[in-house]
């Protein structure tokens, strides 16, 4: 029999001498380095248990003078979860030990079934099981953190019904649906028909020639309030408990989107002034020009030269008209 080197705390919760003596004998048959405390009550145990006196398993009666059964089970998981938490008992009630499973106990062991061989298995495996357990949930919260810390909207869904299982705090900010509005959405919910793109789809391309702006890639979202939002997103597949489902990391181009359509309205207003600038303009400057010289050859009387003068005075007032209006337009880009 080779007893195990490693050094191990071993708290045992048990008001019957005579149990835990037994228990005790039988744990020192595998294990040579280890300290066993032994207190009697709930109460006492609620003294032993503090941060800085953690303990590798506990064993525990379920008929303590001062709480037993379901209570005190409920009370022990609640109280500790640095340990694994082993039942002992002298009741075979299998429904009961699903039950106590259920609640947060590592295992279940009927008192008259214990050897040392069943309390060395017991320790050791319940001991390892727990460390993964640990793991998997600072994975779990290191997975949530950065989850939650993401800058991006982030959304997971079900790969098979599209259903939306979680959403980051950043997701709730943009869309602004609450988490329980957004869990039972698919995301097809908020796609909208983009109307945006053909009225300005020849600034996109021109501008979508750099990753930044994949044109086939920016969907249209409404958020709650009715607000459009344009969007491009990335997906990767992920197990998200026990469901085969897909992250979504949305990325929000709705400021560089309407930044381009500003453009765009700048430079159809640009045009608009060139247009006028070589056509309008043109015609009453024409006018002048041509009435300025029937002033210079023309040796008629002079009622029809204020005939003429007039008509340039029209047109100075028409070419003013314009160049207000040119005025205008240039404040408006």
């Amino acid at each position: 029999m080779v007893q195990e080197d490693q050094f191990y705390r071993i708290l045992v919760v048990e008001d019957n001498l005579g149990d835990f003596v037994l228990v005790e004998e039988y744990i020192r048959d595998y294990f040579f380095k280890l300290e066993i405390v032994n207190v009697t009550s709930y109460k006492e145990l609620v003294k032993t248990i503090t941060e800085d006196d953690i303990f590798d398993i506990i064993f525990l009666d379920l008929t303590l003078p001062d709480k037993f059964g379901i209570d005190l089970i409920k009370a022990c998981t609640e109280l500790i979860d640095s340990s694994p938490i082993v039942v002992l008992t002298g009741y075979p009630d299998f429904t009961f030990a699903k039950q106590t499973m259920s609640l947060g106990v590592s295992d279940y062991l009927l008192k008259e079934e214990l050897s040392p061989i069943t309390l060395h298995k017991c320790i050791i495996y319940n001991i390892e099981r727990h460390k993964n357990i640990v793991k998997i949930k600072e994975s779990e919260e290191y997975y949530q953190d950065l989850f939650q810390l993401s800058p991006n909207p982030l959304m997971v869904y079900d790969q098979n019904s599209r259903m939306i299982l979680d959403v980051n705090d950043a997701a709730i900010s943009t869309y602004q649906y609450t988490l329980e509005e957004f869990i039972g959405k698919k995301i097809e919910d908020f796609k909208v028909e983009n109307t945006l793109f053909a009225e300005i789809e020849e600034s996109l391309i021109s501008i979508s020639k750099g990753p930044k702006f994949p044109l086939d890639d920016i969907k249209c979202h409404q958020k709650k309030d009715g607000e459009l939002l344009y969007v491009t997103y990335n997906k990767n597949r992920i197990i998200y408990k026990g469901i085969d489902s897909v992250i979504l990391s949305v990325e929000d181009l709705t400021k560089e989107i309407i930044h381009i359509k500003s453009i765009h309205l700048q430079n159809k207003k640009l045009k608009e002034i060139a247009w006028i600038q070589s056509h309008i303009v043109r015609a009453p400057v024409a006018r002048i020009m041509g009435l300025i010289n029937l002033i210079v050859d023309d040796t008629s009387e002079a009622e029809n030269q204020k005939t003429i003068y007039k008509m340039i005075l029209d047109s100075s007032k028409e070419l003013d008209d314009i160049i207000r209006n040119i005025v205008n337009k240039t404040n408006e880009v």
